[in-house]
């Protein structure tokens, strides 16, 4: 095994994390944390200062989760706006069940 082969496996589990955020649905807990185990794993095995030659990989790794970072951001920013909306739907909602109350009308019964 190559000194820089604990990195290319780095680099690839970026390119996984950067796929499970970037598919149409969102990814399950259960594949988060398979993925921040199997991280933390690589990286508690990795030296403390890494080789020469394992540049060209942390390189791409550090690419891979700046854009997967960017991706987790834009996705929270959809979700409070979600929650903005219903939010807006609910206060609207409540307006008109409060709107000046009970009619006094005529009912069914005349």
């Amino acid at each position: 095994m190559s000194a820089a082969e604990p990195y290319e496996a780095l680099a690839a589990l970026a390119e996984r994390e950067l796929a499970l955020v970037t598919a149409p649905e969102l990814p399950t807990l259960e594949q988060l944390d398979e993925l921040l185990l199997e991280r933390d794993a690589l990286v508690a095995a990795l030296p403390q200062t890494p080789p020469a030659e394992a540049k060209p990989a942390l390189a791409r790794a550090m690419a891979l989760q700046e854009r997967t970072t960017a991706e987790l951001a834009r996705r929270a920013a959809e979700v409070r706006r979600s929650i903005g909306d219903v939010e807006l739907g609910r206060r609207v909602a409540r307006g008109y069940g409060t709107a000046g109350g009970p009619s006094g009308g005529l009912d069914w019964a005349g």
